[in-house]
């Protein structure tokens, strides 16, 4: 569960939700579930021929600044001591300590960060529904990726336990921590009750939106009816647990078909309850 806090606040701060790992590479269109705790891409739509094309902007740049993500670190010391490499020249040397308060207590930085966006799922989103769910494939929960980010030269670190202590050292001067994070140069001298400690090394790391499949608010409401007529005559209790439970198990063989699907289903932006479903 190390990672739930990094996962909640990159997705409340910045709006976008980190794949699991880090480095897995994935695609506008890709087709996504949640296996064990993670997005799982199962395939695209463009090259399982869903879909002809999807139309996607050019790469966008962010603000580093809005890379920078912590909780619960403090930097209690930093350091930086010069020497005279062996063509004479100065070279700046910095050390610095990071003191995590809470198990769970991360930082992350980004040196740049690029996104892309889906621009026609309007266009194709009744194709993609209607192959996804009927002529294609049988989905009835899936998600689709409509935006990636690439961020280059990161550092992500994350404690196990309250009183976690990073030791580090970069070849740069300055104090703030997120640069000699991601620093390429950064190396860690000494760690104590860090869960993970990983760096870009050279490969970028991937965030995303995503759209999931859920049912139209017609449907929604057509089979909450049912269930509250209660025509199965359940007691209280049982009905309180069914209104936990997916509407879908209320559905008919024959209800969902080729022609009533693409108004059976509607898409949603991922939300905080998809995220919350992702294992540390």
């Amino acid at each position: 569960m190390s990672r739930k806090n990094f996962y909640r606040d990159s997705y409340l701060k910045t709006g976008w939700l980190p794949m699991q790992p880090l480095t897995r590479t994935l695609a506008i269109g890709d087709v996504c579930q949640v296996h064990q705790g993670r997005f799982q891409p199962l395939l695209n739509i463009v090259e399982a021929q869903l879909v002809e094309r999807v139309a996607v902007s050019r790469a966008l740049e962010f603000d580093p600044v809005e890379w920078r993500l912590s909780r619960d670190v403090q930097q209690t010391f930093c350091e930086t001591l010069w020497a005279e490499d062996e063509e004479g020249e100065h070279r700046a040397y910095t050390k610095q300590v990071l003191e995590f308060a809470h198990s769970g207590s991360f930082v992350f930085s980004a040196g740049a960060a690029q996104a892309q966006l889906l621009t026609n799922w309007h266009a194709i989103r009744d194709d993609v529904t209607l192959k996804l769910t009927q002529l294609h494939y049988s989905f009835r929960e899936v998600y689709v990726i409509t935006g990636v980010v690439q961020a280059s030269d990161w550092s992500l670190a994350v404690a196990s336990q309250s009183g976690a202590r990073l030791d580090m050292s970069a070849a740069m001067a300055g104090g703030d921590c997120h640069a000699l994070l991601s620093h390429g140069s950064a190396r860690v001298q000494q760690s104590q009750g860090i869960a993970d400690y990983e760096q870009s090394r050279g490969q970028v790391a991937y965030f995303f939106k995503a759209r999931k499949l859920i049912l139209s608010d017609a449907t929604h409401d057509h089979y909450l009816t049912r269930l509250l007529d209660n025509p199965a005559r359940l007691p209280a209790s049982e009905l309180a647990h069914w209104l936990n439970a997916p509407l879908l198990n209320l559905v008919k063989a024959n209800e969902l078909n080729l022609n009533t699907s693409i108004d059976f289903f509607a898409w949603a932006d991922l939300s905080l309850d998809d995220v919350e479903r992702l294992s540390g």
